[in-house]
C-alpha cells in the first residue's frame, strides 16, 4: 500500500492526531507544526482530534487513552530511517521501534504507547526524516515541504473518511 491508502485507512476510524516535538530544535518542531495547522485547518469532523503535545506527550496520554477514539497518529521529526531529509515513514509505532526506533522522542513515545495499547489503541507513528535537530527555530526547506504535504494529506484524508 502507499502512504496514502495506508493514512486513509488509518483515518477511516476515529483517531487522535498528536504533533510531537520540541519547537526549539529546528526541524524536531515538524509535529507541533503541523498539529498547528491541522487544529486551525481540519474541517470539523466526528471522532478525530488533533493534540499538539509537543516534547511532553505523557502529559496528554491518559486523556488519549480515554477518549473514544480507535487509532493514535503521531506526527514528529525522525533519525535513523536512512532516507533523505523531508521523507516520510509511516506504520505502527510498536513495529517501527523494532527496527531501531526512529523517533527522536523514544523513550517518551515507548511510554506512551504502551499505555494507549492498554487501552485499546493502535498507535501509529508518522515520522518525517530530520536533517537537523540542534538549537534553533527554523525548519529546513524539505521538512517544511513535507509537513505541507502530510497537511494535504490528512485533510484531504479526514475529508473522505467522513
Amino acid at each position: 500500500m502507499s502512504l496514502a491508502q495506508d493514512l486513509t485507512r488509518i483515518l477511516s476510524r476515529p483517531t487522535c492526531i498528536v504533533g510531537v516535538g520540541n519547537t526549539l530544535r529546528s526541524d524536531d518542531a515538524v509535529g507541533p507544526f503541523i498539529a498547528g495547522r491541522l487544529q486551525a485547518e481540519l474541517p470539523p469532523a466526528d471522532g478525530h482530534v488533533v493534540v499538539d503535545a509537543e516534547d511532553v506527550i505523557e502529559n496528554h496520554v491518559f486523556r488519549i487513552a480515554d477518549s473514544a477514539v480507535a487509532n493514535v497518529l503521531v506526527i514528529d521529526a525522525v533519525q535513523g530511517t536512512g532516507g533523505a531529509p523531508g521523507s516520510l515513514v509511516l506504520g505502527e509505532l510498536a513495529e517501527l521501534e523494532v527496527g531501531g526506533g526512529y523517533s527522536t522522542h523514544k523513550l517518551a513515545l515507548s511510554m506512551a504507547a504502551s499505555v494507549l495499547a492498554q487501552h485499546g489503541k493502535t498507535v501509529y507513528l508518522l515520522g518525517i526524516a530530520a536533517e537537523n535537530v540542534d538549537f534553533g527555530m527554523a525548519m529546513s526547506k524539505d521538512i517544511l515541504d513535507s509537513a505541507e504535504t502530510v497537511i494535504d494529506l490528512v485533510i484531504g484524508r479526514v475529508g473522505r473518511s467522513n
